[in-house]
């Protein structure tokens, strides 16, 4: 229930980012992704736009999670009282083991792969792709929940990679107006004596 949750956040800021830049008529487009499973991070819908096999197990993916995170954490407390400045690991040992703990419990590297059809590279285009394509479904916080045990970094990156897009698409916007502008300004053609 707590991916759910955090899901719901996640969410919740990106469609503050969203509102942000609809006062300037900016719409983003998705990203292309790969049209297969060989990418870094792997689109928890089909070609189809219906959600993939790994991605409907959110409540194994949990349990899992929870279990790796603990596995971690307590490893890199471990750590961190045998070594000198072990404590500061503690933290990515404990990211680790949750995304390892959720791999597990979705059966495993090979079969989320198996189960997947498209995927990125970019974890920035991954989460634009989710938001323009996937983001007005009533099932986004369930794959935003399946993805987020697996792929933690997106929690944090998931709006930020948002707002990122549309501060990119609104330059772009703002250039191609200062461009025409311009032109309307200075005659298309110069005659040098």
């Amino acid at each position: 229930m707590a991916d759910i949750v955090k899901a719901q956040i996640v969410m919740g800021k990106a469609m503050q980012v969203m509102e942000k830049f609809q006062r300037y008529t900016v719409t983003l487009k998705a990203p292309t992704p790969q049209d297969n499973a060989k990418g870094k991070y792997l689109l928890p819908h089909n070609k189809d736009g219906e959600l993939t096999e790994w991605a409907t197990k959110t409540l194994n993916v949990k349990l899992g999670a929870m279990a790796g995170e603990k596995a971690g954490e307590a490893a890199g407390k471990a750590l961190g009282s045998k070594v000198p400045f072990g404590g500061l690991a503690s933290g990515f040992m404990k990211k680790k083991g949750k995304e390892t703990g959720a791999l597990a419990a979705l059966g495993g590297q090979k079969f989320v792969k198996d189960s997947s059809s498209m995927s990125f590279n970019n974890l920035d285009d991954y989460a634009v792709y989710l938001h323009v394509t996937h983001g007005n479904e009533a099932g986004l916080q369930q794959a935003l929940a399946a993805v987020m045990s697996i792929y933690p970094d997106l929690e944090f990156g998931y709006d930020v990679a948002i707002n990122k897009a549309y501060q990119g698409e609104l330059a772009q916007k703002r250039q191609l107006t200062r461009s025409v502008v311009l032109a309307k300004i200075i005659p298309a053609k110069i005659v040098m004596y």
